[in-house]
């Protein structure tokens, strides 16, 4: 690794509840976290195999997500997937409820149709500022949670249960998300056809650099698919992939000890000279003094 270089630990968290029956969803406090682990532990950082929603109550909760630095005042949420590399930021003078649930508890069935609550959880920004109904729905809601976790039930009535209520809380943060975004003149199906554009991007990202690969793979024209983006996004198709692509990029340079040329490789670049070309357009650094210079504290 470069002199000078510091890599960054990350510590890989399954899924593990503490409950004797090992349901698929959790509901706690942040003040019931900080006394089952130490201080140091919390400011780690951790990449996650599960769902972590946190509902700030009191105070102003700090953190780093994949390397946006938020903060959350009390009645807004901080949303974080599986994958994505997270850390809290010091200080105990805040508070939250937090809602850990498996990814398999988001396949849920409603009559003929499929509610596609992944594809409803992934359309979430990472911190979402909540008015005072929708807060008061979520907190009602974990706190009925919480409860029914400890009902004295059989585990498959009972996870069915939180899978209906956790069905239930993301659509109606879903629908109030919605409300928030400005009116675009696109299709009905544009959502539901950038959701697709985006799945492929998480599979194709160290493969496929261009928006004619996309385009062809859903069966419409670059323009199509660039204006689905716009119009979904606010940004345009070459510009969505250019993002996902550095983010892959800023995780290995900053995560990882491998050299800039096998970061190049892994991200489907033929020379790493290319690879530095892209990263500076988009950063306005190389990667070796994005890798140098990165500052993940809070």
């Amino acid at each position: 690794m470069p002199h000078g270089t510091r890599r960054i630990d990350i510590e890989l968290v399954p899924y593990r509840p503490s409950a004797e029956r090992a349901l698929d969803l959790e509901v706690f406090s942040m003040s019931d976290l900080r006394r089952r682990v130490p201080r140091a532990h919390l400011q780690r950082h951790h990449r996650y195999d599960f769902h972590m929603f946190v509902c700030v109550r009191r105070g102003i909760c700090r953190a780093v997500v994949d390397f946006n630095h938020i903060e959350c005042g009390a009645g807004s949420l901080l949303t974080i997937r599986p994958g994505q590399v997270h850390r809290f930021g010091p200080g105990s003078r805040w508070d939250a409820h937090l809602l850990l649930f498996r990814p398999e508890l988001l396949q849920v069935s409603q009559g003929e149709e499929r509610l596609q609550m992944p594809e409803l959880i992934d359309a979430l920004p990472g911190h979402l500022r909540l008015d005072r109904s929708t807060g008061r729905f979520l907190a009602d809601t974990l706190a009925r949670l919480e409860e029914d976790c400890a009902l004295d039930a059989r585990q498959p009535l009972l996870n069915w249960l939180l899978q209906s209520e956790l069905a239930t809380l993301v659509t109606r943060l879903h629908i109030f998300h919605a409300k928030q975004q400005p009116s675009v003149g696109t299709s009905s199906d544009a959502p539901e056809r950038f959701r697709h554009f985006k799945r492929l991007l998480d599979a194709k990202v160290h493969q496929w650099h261009h928006v004619s690969r996309y385009a062809h793979a859903m069966g419409c024209s670059e323009k199509t698919l660039t204006r689905i983006c716009s119009a979904v996004a606010g940004v345009g198709a070459k510009a969505f992939i250019a993002s996902r692509l550095a983010l892959e990029a800023k995780r290995l340079l900053v995560h990882t000890e491998m050299p800039i040329s096998a970061v190049a490789q892994r991200l489907g670049f033929d020379e790493a000279t290319n690879f530095t070309k892209f990263f500076r357009s988009i950063e306005g650094c190389t990667p070796g003094d994005f890798r140098r210079q990165f500052d993940v504290s809070l």
